[in-house]
């Protein structure tokens, strides 16, 4: 799969929130479309120890809980001689507005850009994020579900 092709390791950030329904996405500038935050493993680097530092870069979300890994995979980029090998954790914050601008930092190449933070549905993202970033989002159904019938077991 990643034969004449650069191997890219990245972490990926299934943010939750509230009862585990729902999950942070943003707009890139360049209209792109929905993606989560995610960005590259420096060498050394722990994949879960990158996965914290991207969202804190990206959204600028410094109180996180990185709750459990979800999945790896590998992912050809389609029109780069790239293949990423993609670290998916999940992630959850319990003090976030419903959205807000953040200006990226970190010195990457997406430094100084501003990304439209909201929150999304888990059901509703799978199919809206770009580049297959949903593609392990059904491993948090489980739990937020859950999460989901025991508020309504409280509520009645």
């Amino acid at each position: 799969m990643t034969e004449g092709r650069r191997v890219v390791e990245k972490a990926y950030a299934y943010v939750t929130r509230s009862d585990g329904a729902e999950l942070l996405v943003f707009e890139p500038p360049d209209g792109e479309g929905p993606q989560v935050p995610k960005g590259g493993i420096e060498a050394g680097e722990d994949p879960a120890h990158a996965v914290v530092r991207e969202l804190r870069e990206e959204t600028g979300l410094a109180d996180a809980e990185l709750l459990d890994a979800v999945a790896t995979d590998e992912w050809r980029h389609p029109s780069k001689p790239k293949t990423y090998r993609r670290h998916f954790f999940h992630v959850a914050v319990t003090d976030a507005p419903d959205e807000w601008t953040h200006e990226v930092t970190g010195g990457g190449e997406d430094d100084g850009l501003r990304y439209a933070c909201h929150w999304t549905r888990v059901e509703e993202a799978a199919d809206a994020l770009v580049r297959e970033q949903g593609a392990h989002l059904d491993a948090l159904g489980d739990a937020a579900h859950e999460a989901q019938n025991a508020g309504k077991t409280r509520s009645s």
